[in-house]
């Protein structure tokens, strides 16, 4: 094990969304096997970071080497935040507490919510990566609405092992690069976030835009380990009910109905309500733009789509089916492509 292998490993949970795709409900405390998403992430980030600190405390138990001083050296350098305070969640704080009531390592949980609340991913990383101690080793991030986050925080560590000084790893499935399941130099990415709210360009930014400079490789990981919860459909393909009677799911477990029924609504409105909408489709777009670019590119997205295949069924270029699917594929691509952009411009920087 090299030097830098050897230093701290922290986590960091973001838990502070709007699940707007959810009608609300926070995707942190739906419960999966008698557990919130958080608390099941929580358990995850604190399994790694102790096999982390195993690992380290083994090497320097050498027998080649004097094993108290060893031991004491490896300890002090890895500090108290390596288990207990290493691992911060930012979310609601009122509602973290209850949410990490079926956690089984949740002490010395640190929470912080970003300023203002609710403002993207990115604030949030840079709201977590204050409130962590030290300076030195890495920070695993996590979203917290991930049903097989612990096999997947485990593939990343494994994975860290064979980084360069300086250098963090990420996930990637079916091509698709995951910043929110990644590893990343701490100090490095303090840094980033430093500059980012110097530049005020934390709001609402993409996670991609913050850690443009940082120095990445890549970990394959299958789909199913970054499957997360978007949607009901998602949490039910997850095994995931809404809740029962008196639970924050309850009143909003018809979310896809509600949703069909207000786009009725609106087509009938506009006098359009013979034509079909892919529901999903749109709001899958949605979610591509706003975690490619920044979240309100989500609905400036979906207009513009819209807009197009509008002007091309009204202008007899395409069938209203045909067109819509066109567009949404088209803005869908365009989307996407834009979180590699960003990462080009990081290989660019590490390079100089």
């Amino acid at each position: 094990m090299t030097e830098h292998q050897k230093e701290p490993l922290r986590a960091l949970i973001l838990a502070g969304g709007l699940s707007r795709r959810l009608g609300g409900v926070p995707k942190a405390g739906l419960i999966l096997d008698g557990q919130t998403l958080l608390a099941r992430t929580v358990d995850a980030a604190s399994h790694v970071i102790s096999t982390h600190k195993s690992s380290i405390l083994r090497t320097a138990a050498h027998p080649s080497t004097d094993l108290r001083s060893a031991v004491e050296g490896a300890h002090a350098a890895l500090g108290a935040d390596t288990a207990v305070g290493g691992i911060a969640v930012v979310g609601p704080g009122e509602k973290i507490s209850r949410w990490l009531e079926t956690a089984q390592h949740a002490s010395g949980v640190k929470r912080v919510q970003e300023d203002p609340p609710f403002s993207g991913p990115a604030a949030g990383i840079a709201a977590g990566v204050e409130v962590l101690d030290g300076d030195s080793g890495h920070v695993l991030v996590l979203a917290c609405d991930m049903p097989h986050v612990d096999e997947l925080a485990q593939l990343l560590a494994q994975e860290l092992r064979g980084c360069s000084p300086g250098q963090g790893v990420m996930a990637v499935s079916d091509g698709k690069k995951q910043p929110l399941a990644a590893i990343y130099p701490l100090a490095q990415l303090r840094a980033a976030a430093v500059a980012a709210r110097a530049a005020h360009r934390l709001d609402n930014a993409s996670v991609f835009s913050l850690v443009a400079s940082l120095s990445m490789k890549e970990c394959a990981v299958p789909a199913s380990l970054t499957a997360d919860i978007d949607t009901w459909a998602d949490a039910r393909t997850q095994g995931i009910a809404a809740g029962s009677a008196g639970t924050e799911g309850a009143l909003l477990e018809n979310h896809d109905e509600l949703l069909a029924q207000w786009t009725q609504k609106l087509l009938e409105a506009f006098e359009i309500g013979d034509i079909e909408v892919d529901i999903h489709a749109v709001l899958n777009v949605a979610g591509v733009a706003a975690h490619s670019i920044v979240r309100p590119a989500a609905p400036l997205t979906t207009f513009v789509a819209g807009l197009a295949a509008g002007l091309a069924a009204g202008s007899g270029q395409a069938p209203e089916a045909k067109a819509m699917k066109a567009a949404l594929g088209l803005a869908k691509q365009l989307a996407a492509a834009q979180a590699p952009a960003v990462e080009s411009a990081a290989e660019n920087s590490a390079g100089k």
